[in-house]
């Protein structure tokens, strides 16, 4: 009599059978779920920086990485196929506390889904893996307020293994356990979420960013009217200032050209880029407007005097030479012609060298 073993290692009858039984109990308890598919990265690098190889020169798939040096693929490229599966996962409160680390967590949005392993591979034509989204209709929100459309919630998975209730007594998986979080807007999934340019994209619907934005200028809005003027701004427009008084105490105003008006009520002749070539006599005010903040100028005899800037600015949430850098809308041309904008990211500036 040979001797009783259940491992077997060739997937016989018994794995056939068990296997079926398991694809059906999912196939009839579980629940529709959309798979993204994740293929590769959308990328343009000519492969000349080390850390950052060309995916057109080599296989471009799953495996591809596309910044060596952080890790990370940014711009990932899903399949415009939706795969279905079926999944099971247990529901629960989103008021439940993590109290197994230090201080208190809240585990609201980290989900764990079963897939029978051989329906998935059937129908995705692999197993699931960290990167691909799964869009869960039965999680949809078809009462949202303020619209009439209905929002499936999405997921992507961050980790993928066989759980342990997976196994058959002849010690084979059946199920395949994938651990998904919430998605949010960024450039890894793009390819989903649209960029918000057109009105039909899923980002206009799942994503807080126009509210952000809208929120953020309110504030900018209404501190713009709290404080109307540049803090540097002093007024001095109710004070005469006598010009023959030797050493007179300014106790911190700065008399004259403060809000580009010259001193005592007088005015200005005229204002602009240059100067006036005729029609000026000593004693004359003049603005210049391609100064940033305009610069108040006094004619004394062949030259212009600067006495003043006008410190009226909007008032802004940076220093002056900060915002002039974030807000450069400007383009520069080139020695060879070439027109380039001023501003540019610092991921495009800053790259890593290699060091031989």
């Amino acid at each position: 009599m040979p001797r009783l073993s259940l491992w077997n290692p060739v997937k016989g009858n018994d794995y056939n059978f068990i296997d079926r039984v398991v694809g059906e109990h999912i196939f009839a308890g579980g629940t529709g779920v959309h798979v993204h598919k994740y293929l590769g990265v959308h990328s343009e690098d000519d492969g000349k920086d080390p850390t950052r190889p060309n995916p057109n020169a080599g296989t471009n798939d799953e495996v591809f990485i596309q910044d060596l040096l952080f890790l990370e693929n940014r711009d990932r490229k899903y399949d415009k196929n939706i795969y279905e599966l079926r999944g099971q996962y247990n529901l629960g409160d989103n008021d439940a506390f993590d109290l197994t680390q230090f201080g208190m967590f809240l585990a609201n949005d980290t989900l764990f889904f079963n897939f029978h392993i051989e329906s998935m591979v059937e129908g995705l034509g692999r197993r699931l893996m960290p990167g691909d989204v799964l869009e869960i209709p039965h999680l949809r929100d078809d009462l949202l307020l303020g619209s009439d459309d209905a929002v499936n919630r999405f997921f992507v998975v961050t980790d993928a293994s066989r759980p342990a209730e997976g196994y058959d007594p002849r010690w084979w998986p059946h199920l395949w356990r994938t651990k998904v979080g919430p998605i949010s807007d960024s450039q890894e999934y793009r390819d989903i979420l649209g960029t918000g340019e057109e009105e039909t994209d899923l980002r206009n619907l799942i994503s807080t960013y126009a509210n952000e934005i809208n929120i953020n200028d309110k504030i900018l809005e209404q501190a713009e009217r709290d404080v109307p003027y540049d803090p540097q701004y002093r007024d001095t427009t109710h004070l005469y200032f006598d010009e023959e008084v030797p050493d007179k105490p300014t106790v911190g105003l700065n008399f004259g050209g403060s809000d580009g008006q010259p001193i005592n009520g007088l005015s200005i002749v005229g204002s602009g880029e240059t100067f006036p070539t005729s029609g000026t006599s000593d004693g004359d005010f003049f603005l210049r407007t391609d100064f940033s903040p305009n610069r108040l100028f006094k004619k004394s005899g062949s030259r212009w005097l600067n006495v003043g800037t006008d410190e009226r600015g909007t008032w802004s949430a940076a220093n002056r030479i900060l915002s002039t850098f974030i807000n450069n809308d400007n383009t520069t041309t080139t020695s060879d012609g070439e027109a380039m904008e001023e501003r540019v990211n610092l991921s495009k500036v800053v790259k890593p060298q290699t060091d031989n």
